[in-house]
C-alpha cells in the first residue's frame, strides 16, 4: 500500500529529538543527557503520530454514545481504534510510568511533552500525569493501594482528569458549586456545573474540586476529591452531558460532567484542598508551555523546509532577504520560549517534595511556570500563524497539517488559566510571598555566572532598572493594572539570562547567535540590521535536510 504523507508533510521522518540542535544545547546546559526512549519517541512522532492525529482531527473525532442497546445510560465516549493505539504506544514510551514511585522525577514526562506537543493527545497524558502525581504524593495509603498502580499498568493503564472548571466560575475555582456530603461512611458529590471537563469518557478517574456545605466560601473552602468514573460493579459514577465542539485539540474529548451522589475520596484535608488542586495545575501549566513550544517548533521546521523548495520571483524563498529576517526572528523568539519552558520544568522538578505551606523555592518555581506558560503560548501563536503565512494560501488549507498546528497552539494560552490569570498569580506571589525579592535574587545568581563581565554589567543595570519600575507599579493604587506588563518584563529578563548561559556552555552553537539577537530586539528593543541577519542564518540552517 502506498503512503505519500511525506508529500504533504515535509518534516516526515525527522527525529524531533536528536535533530533539534537548540533542544540539545539547552539539555546540555541543564545537565540532562540523551535518553534512548526520547530518541525513539522523536522519530515516532514525525513518522507515525502526526499522520494519525491529523487524520483523527479531520475524520475520526471522539463521539459520545449516551445509551446502549438495552436503553441503559452508559455515556461511552468512542475513539477510533487508531486513536487508542497511539495512546497505548505513547504510554509505552513511559510518558506516565516514568514517575512511578518517584513523583520528584517529572523531567522525562516534560521532555516527552515537547516531542509529542499535540495539544489534544498530550492533554490526555498531562491530565493523567497530574492525577497520578497528586494521588502518589497526597492520598492516604488505602487510596494509593487501591488505585495508584492502575495508572502505571503496562497493558491497560488508567487515564486521569481534572474537573475543576464550572460554568459560572471559569478560572475562579472558589466559585465552585459542587457540594460534598458524608453519608454512611462515604463521601458523595452532587453538582451539574463542571463545564470544561477534558478527558471525559477517556478518564478512569478524576481529580474534582468541590466543597462541603459547612466549608467557608471562596477558594479556602475548596476540597479536592478523587472520583472514579465507574464503581466496582461497572456502574457509571457520574454522567457526561455532552461533548464540546472545539476549534482544535480534537483528540481530547472535552465535555460537561454531572455528579449525582457520585462516590468520592477526599485527598488531603479540607484546609489544603485548593493548594493541592493548584499544585496539580503547575504541572499542566508547564506542559502547556512546553507543548506550545513543541508545536511551534514543528510548524517552523515545516515552513523552513518549504522555503528551501518553493521558488518565487526567480529564486527560492529562503534566498529572499525579508524571508531570512522573518525566519531568524521567529527562531530567536522560539528559542527564548524553549529555554523558559525547560527551566520552568527543571525548577518545578526540584521542588516536588515541597508541601503546603510551600517554601521559597516552590514559590519561585511557581512564578517561573507562570512566566513560561504565558510567553511560550504567546510566541507559539505567533510562530504557528506566520508559519502558515510562509506557505501562502496552502498554509490555510485544512488538507495540510500546518493549519492544525496553529489551531492547537491557540489553546495553550487559555487552558489552566489565561495570561491574565498567570499575571495575577505572579502578582499574588510578589505581594504575599516576597516573590519579587526571590526572583531578583534568582536572576542575580544567573548573572553572576556569566563570564562576559561587560554583558553581565549591562544585565545588572537592566535588572535594577526593571525591578525598580515593577516595585513602584506594585506599590501603586492599582497594581493589577501593571501585572501582565511586569510578567513580560521579568520573563524577557529571565530568557536573556538563560539564553546567554546556554550560549556560554555551547560556544559557537545556535544560542550564541539567538541570544545576541534576542538581546538587541527584545531587551534593548532596537531594530535589527541586515548585517546581523546575514551573519545569523546558522540559527535556522540546522533545520535543513
Amino acid at each position: 500500500m502506498q503512503n505519500r504523507f511525506s508529500e504533504i508533510f515535509l518534516s516526515h521522518g525527522i527525529n524531533y529529538y536528536t535533530a533539534d540542535k537548540p533542544l540539545q544545547e539547552a539539555l546540555n546546559y541543564l545537565g540532562i543527557g540523551v535518553k534512548r526512549t526520547l530518541r525513539d519517541l522523536g522519530l515516532y512522532v514525525s513518522s507515525t503520530m502526526i499522520e494519525s492525529l491529523d487524520f483523527i482531527d479531520h475524520f475520526a473525532k471522539p463521539v459520545l454514545q449516551t445509551w446502549n442497546l438495552m436503553g441503559e445510560r452508559i455515556d461511552y465516549v468512542r475513539i477510533s481504534p487508531d486513536h487508542a493505539k497511539v495512546l497505548q504506544e505513547l504510554q509505552d514510551f513511559e510518558v506516565i510510568r516514568s514517575i512511578n514511585g518517584n513523583p520528584s522525577d517529572l523531567m522525562h514526562h516534560f521532555l516527552s511533552g515537547y516531542l509529542i506537543s499535540d495539544s489534544g493527545i498530550f492533554c490526555t497524558l498531562t491530565l493523567t500525569a497530574q492525577t497520578a502525581y497528586i494521588v502518589q504524593k497526597y492520598a492516604n495509603s488505602e487510596l494509593k493501594n487501591r488505585f495508584l498502580g492502575r495508572f502505571y499498568s503496562e497493558e491497560n493503564p488508567w487515564y486521569g482528569a481534572t474537573y475543576y472548571t464550572e460554568v459560572q466560575g471559569g478560572s475562579d475555582i472558589g466559585a465552585n458549586r459542587t457540594v460534598a456530603r458524608e453519608e454512611n461512611g462515604e463521601i458523595l458529590l452532587s453538582g451539574q456545573d463542571k463545564y470544561f471537563a477534558s478527558n471525559s469518557g477517556i478518564a478512569d478517574a478524576a481529580l474534582v474540586t468541590g466543597r462541603f456545605k459547612d466549608s467557608p466560601v471562596g477558594a479556602k473552602g475548596i476540597s479536592l476529591f478523587f472520583v472514579p468514573s465507574h464503581l466496582e460493579d461497572g456502574t457509571s459514577n457520574y454522567s457526561i452531558r455532552r461533548l464540546k465542539n472545539k476549534l482544535g485539540t480534537t483528540a481530547v474529548p472535552t465535555g460537561e460532567v454531572e455528579f449525582n451522589g457520585s462516590v468520592a475520596f477526599q485527598i488531603g484535608d479540607r484546609r489544603n484542598g485548593i493548594y493541592l488542586a493548584m499544585e496539580a495545575l503547575v504541572i499542566s501549566r508547564i506542559d502547556d508551555a512546553i507543548a506550545a513550544v513543541g508545536i511551534a517548533r514543528k510548524a517552523l521546521w515545516e515552513a523552513f523546509l518549504f522555503t528551501q523548495k518553493r521558488v518565487a520571483f526567480g529564486k527560492k524563498l529562503i534566498e529572499h532577504p525579508l524571508m531570512k529576517r522573518d525566519l531568524v526572528e521567529l527562531e530567536t523568539s522560539l528559542e527564548s520560549a524553549l529555554i523558559l519552558s525547560l527551566v520552568a520544568a527543571d525548577a518545578f522538578n526540584k521542588v516536588t517534595s515541597a508541601k503546603p505551606p510551600y517554601n521559597d523555592e516552590y514559590q519561585l518555581a511557581r512564578i517561573i511556570a507562570n512566566i513560561a506558560k504565558t510567553l511560550s503560548a504567546e510566541i507559539s501563536a505567533q510562530v504557528t500563524r506566520y508559519s502558515m503565512e510562509i506557505l501562502g494560501g496552502i498554509g490555510f488549507l485544512e488538507e495540510f497539517p500546518m493549519a492544525k498546528f496553529h489551531r492547537d497552539s491557540i489553546v495553550t494560552s487559555i487552558w489552566e488559566g489565561t495570561s491574565n490569570i498567570q499575571a495575577l498569580e505572579v502578582l499574588e506571589v510578589a505581594l504575599k510571598k516576597d516573590g519579587l525579592g526571590l526572583f531578583k535574587k534568582y536572576l542575580e545568581d544567573k548573572i553572576n555566572k556569566i563570564m562576559d563581565k561587560e554583558f553581565a554589567a549591562k544585565l545588572e543595570g537592566l535588572l535594577s532598572y526593571t525591578m525598580g519600575n515593577i516595585s513602584s507599579w506594585f506599590a501603586s493604587e492599582e497594581p493589577e493594572f501593571y501585572a501582565k506588563e511586569a510578567l513580560f518584563k521579568i520573563g524577557n529578563l529571565l530568557a536573556i539570562c538563560e539564553m546567554g548561559l546556554v550560549a556560554q556552555k555551547n560556544p559557537g552553537g545556535v544560542f550564541s547567535i539567538s541570544s545576541r539577537i534576542f538581546y538587541e530586539k527584545m531587551v534593548k528593543e532596537k531594530p535589527l540590521v541586515h548585517t546581523i541577519i546575514n551573519e545569523s542564518m546558522k540559527v535556522v540552517d540546522w533545520m535543513g535536510r
